[in-house]
């Protein structure tokens, strides 16, 4: 449906974007929607593959080692399932980045730094990775309500990636430095106490060097939170604008809202932990599913493909409306024009097509469309001029 909504509209009359920038914007969200149609189909064939012949296939090859740990054995056997999945998806991503993305203007790292960013990624996949899925492997093997320890284990793990993500995780990846606009930064300041946020710091992010996209956010809890200013963004909208986006930013802290979405993945993951946990152990031994590692890919694959996607709608709804609300604290912070003009300048630059088929909007928006966020700050008149 949204593939024939793009390409009917992007004929129509240019809307907020220029002409050309509008069709280009189209025929970028329509490459980008093959590409995740095609995804999703490989996706449900390796459902079926894994359910009806992988995983009993893998075990078997395992099984031929006579490894003398039953548990090591089970943490490799997730660990490849893991790394093959991810080998799978390599070269859609690589087409995204090198291909789509370079075409359109916004990559601009080249094959050498996808190739870095990749093995980066592997190697905390095997490190971080491979001692979380030992401890996951040993709750689901050794304890009776495995499922509830499990669902602890995930939480801690969730809270723990957020505490240390801006300082541990994504410094491998991009450099941060301080911001050094004395001006711009005790704006910012002055900004952060009106509302009470107290972080380690302002810094620059090095967007640029891989991507051409505008962002800014924030990251981390406690003595971790930092303002995180990409450095495409310092470059493109002025002064004001950018206060309004971290004003935007600041509506989020203040209402909580990080806080709203790890209790929703929280609630989420109980409700699969618990069934899957109270299932009969026949339904898994109908196809040999039964062992602990079996149990904990069937769980990976239940919430990435099935699971997931029905609470997308009841996850977009509330960061729908969690962005019209830090919307209008951020103007009320600076100004409805000055966070109207850091919109327009994001959609443009950023290449994002204004339009969309209303049912996918509901499943895949997790921001309201320009249009309708000009509209609650009463700037509409701002996306004709």
């Amino acid at each position: 449906m949204q593939l024939n909504f793009l390409s009917k509209e992007k004929n129509k009359p240019a809307y907020i974007l220029p002409a050309n920038d509008f069709i280009k914007a189209a025929n970028y969200a329509i490459i980008k929607e093959k590409i995740s149609l095609f995804e999703n189909i490989l996706d449900l064939f390796l459902l079926g593959f894994w359910l009806l012949f992988g995983l009993n296939f893998l075990q078997s090859q395992l099984d031929s080692l006579n490894a003398s740990s039953p548990l090591l054995c089970s943490v490799l056997f997730v660990l490849i399932f893991l790394l093959f999945q991810s080998l799978i998806s390599l070269p859609f991503s690589a087409y995204k980045t090198l291909v789509v993305d370079k075409k359109f203007g916004f990559a601009k790292g080249g094959l050498k730094l996808f190739i870095i960013d990749t093995l980066k990624s592997f190697m905390l996949l095997i490190i971080i990775g491979g001692a979380l899925l030992f401890a996951f492997v040993f709750i689901i093997s050794n304890i009776t309500n495995w499922w509830l320890y499990a669902l602890l284990l995930s939480v801690t793990l969730i809270l723990a990636t957020n505490l240390l993500y801006p300082t541990l995780i994504a410094p491998l990846f991009n450099k941060f430095t301080p911001l050094e606009d004395e001006d711009l930064k005790q704006s910012i300041q002055d900004l952060l106490k009106k509302v009470g946020f107290h972080s380690s710091g302002v810094f620059v992010m090095d967007a640029s060097k891989r991507d051409g996209r505008l962002n800014a956010y924030f990251a981390g809890f406690g003595k971790t939170k930092r303002v995180v200013l990409f450095d495409t963004l310092i470059e493109k909208i002025s002064k004001n604008s950018l206060l309004a986006v971290l004003g935007h930013e600041l509506g989020h802290f203040k209402h909580n809202d990080i806080y709203k979405m790890i209790g929703f993945m929280v609630v989420l993951l109980s409700i699969l932990f618990f069934t899957i946990g109270n299932l009969p152990y026949g339904i898994f031994s109908l196809a040999n599913l039964e062992s602990s590692p079996h149990i904990f890919i069937i769980f990976l694959l239940l919430f990435s493909n099935l699971i997931g996607f029905y609470f997308m709608p009841i996850f977009s709804f509330f960061s729908c409306k969690n962005e019209f609300n830090a919307d209008k604290f951020g103007a009320q912070l600076t100004s409805n024009e000055d966070l109207a003009k850091a919109l327009l300048v994001l959609v443009k630059e950023n290449n994002s097509f204004p339009l969309s088929h209303p049912l996918y909007m509901r499943f895949y928006y997790s921001h309201p469309p320009l249009m309708a966020r000009l509209i609650a700050l009463n700037c509409e008149k701002m996306a004709l001029s």
